[in-house]
């Protein structure tokens, strides 16, 4: 062998140890991250689920024997979804309840437009099957893997002003509460049960396992997605303008080290599909897993990184056409990151804005990520951070990828700078409220709290983390 092919092979050696190192997070997310299904640490690798105690029940039956056993027992159980969250709400040391094997849509019902699905049904599956239908889920997140209990018990929420979170579009729930596993039925339109209702759409598990959710459906449709990129200070100037406009759904991707934002305006068309942007896909992930392994190491880089993601990934404005869901959802994968996220009252919505840039800044954290702004109409579910708003809510998701003291301190700094605006926050991501505060923040929870003590008297939902957070006895 000559030197210059020794050269060569070590050169693409450390080309090859390079691309492993970038893209570690992919692999890891999607795939490695999966045992039978069932994920044994959640989206970031952050926290490890203990399957050592699993139970993956078929039937409602199934749910209702292992809560039993549970409630006789003096056991604790915890419901694990997709692992799409970095709260510690799903975290327990006892027994670890997955419904995956328990899918799929029960009833439809085209007079009310409901449709009737187990609780175990990943966003991306409902969709598909209610394609089949010609039905569609009136709004989605930017994520798809989650179950439908996972999202409604902690109020994901897609984005557009006049449409509700991911709970407020639920009309009907069947539970095997705490309660030694006694079935309870709850509805909106049953006056009887309809107080249970609102505290039950967004429980966190805490009343018990979710068996059945009736969600509304609208006709299946689709959707026209305009991106284009602009200055911050004119996205921010002007706001209300943008989200009320001729666009349903909008949200922005805002970038403060370089005052850029990324502009989504999307409406419905019968416009024909256009392809699947599969090159932009990989440029935007390739991007930000090049910038955020870097600015890992050397946060000092971060805004000349951002400024490398602006133009590679969001360099061109698009234009695509697809499915609702197609649209709803992120066409592109992110690599590992950490999230919390603060949301704030619609009218409050460019103050947060202009004061999480301030804390940002002024501060010197590493935000590595686009933040992407959001809107929700307001509701009157018990727990949901649009509860009583009006029209309804900015929602901030706070994004980064740094060592965990670097990015809790992050988002807890930027909780206590909107103290003054009463920011909420959401129950999947980081979040360090504890009872007094969350008291002030839902005006519902001491009713909240009542239903609990009723659907759980032993409170064997209630994990560590859990019992901290509402000072609940956890025995």
């Amino acid at each position: 062998m000559t030197r210059v092919h020794t050269v060569v092979i070590i050169i693409i050696s450390l080309l090859v140890l390079l691309l492993a190192w970038l893209f570690v997070p992919y692999p890891w997310m999607w795939w490695l991250r999966y045992v039978d299904s069932v994920p044994p640490v959640s989206y970031d690798g952050g926290i490890h689920f203990n399957l050592d105690c699993l139970h993956k029940p078929k039937t409602e039956k199934e749910i209702v024997d292992i809560v039993k056993d549970a409630y006789q027992n003096g056991r604790k159980i915890r419901v694990l979804g997709d692992g799409h969250s970095w709260s510690l709400i799903a975290q327990t040391q006892d027994i670890m309840l997955s419904l995956t094997d328990y899918t799929g849509i029960v009833n439809e019902d085209r007079d009310s437009m409901t449709v009737t699905v187990r609780a175990g049904t990943p966003l991306h599956q409902l969709s598909l099957e209610l394609d089949k239908l010609g039905l569609a889920m009136m709004n989605l997140g930017s994520v798809a893997g989650q179950s439908i209990a996972g999202a409604i018990s902690t109020a994901t929420h897609g984005t557009g002003l006049t449409v509700g979170n991911l709970a407020a579009l639920v009309v009907g729930l069947r539970f095997v509460s705490g309660d030694n596993g006694r079935i309870v039925t709850v509805s909106a339109e049953n006056n009887s049960t309809s107080e249970l209702f609102k505290a039950a759409q967004v429980s966190i598990g805490l009343f018990g396992v979710l068996s059945q959710v009736r969600v509304k459906v609208q006709n299946k449709f689709k959707l026209k997605e305009l991106r284009t990129h602009h200055p911050l200070n004119y996205c921010l100037d002007n706001l209300d303008k943008l989200v009320r406009g001729d666009h349903k759904y909008v949200k922005l991707w805002m970038e403060f080290h370089n005052n850029f934002c990324v502009l989504y305006q999307t409406h419905e068309t019968d416009e024909e599909i256009t392809h699947v942007p599969t090159l932009e896909a990989f440029l935007i992930y390739y991007s930000f897993a090049v910038s955020t392994r870097i600015t890992y190491l050397l946060p000092f880089l971060t805004p000349m990184m951002m400024y490398f993601v602006n133009i590679v990934g969001f360099g061109c404005d698009t234009v695509r056409v697809d499915k609702s869901y197609n649209i709803f959802n992120d066409y592109f994968h992110l690599p590992i990151h950490q999230e919390g996220e603060v949301v704030v009252d619609y009218k409050d919505a460019v103050e947060a804005v202009r004061i999480l840039q301030n804390v940002i800044l002024e501060k010197g954290y590493p935000v590595n990520y686009m933040t992407e702004v959001r809107f929700v109409k307001g509701d009157d579910i018990y727990l949901s951070p649009e509860y009583g708003t009006d029209p309804g809510t900015c929602a901030i998701t706070l994004t980064i990828y740094a060592p965990e003291h670097t990015a809790l301190s992050y988002f807890y700094g930027v909780y206590d700078a909107m103290k003054g605006l009463k920011a909420r926050f959401h129950w999947g991501k980081h979040f360090n409220q504890r009872l007094t505060e969350i008291q002030q923040l839902y005006p519902k929870y001491d009713k909240f709290a009542a239903f609990r003590n009723q659907m759980d008297p032993n409170g064997i939902f209630v994990n560590d983390f859990l019992a901290e957070t509402f000072e609940f006895s956890s025995n």
